[in-house]
């Protein structure tokens, strides 16, 4: 299953963030992921705190 698309998913609630992912996989993040995993945890958080 080398180079299968995943999915992470960032959700909020209330004051929590919770990210689902496929269970029982993991991910490797390139650079460009890396930044958009930094922007919607980022997101997420500003979300968390109102």
């Amino acid at each position: 299953m080398a180079n299968t698309h995943r999915v992470l998913t960032v959700l909020v609630n209330r004051d929590r963030v919770v990210l689902v992912g496929p269970p029982g996989r993991a991910a490797v993040l390139s650079r460009v992921g890396l930044a958009g995993l930094t922007t919607a945890l980022r997101d997420a958080a500003v979300q968390a705190r109102k």
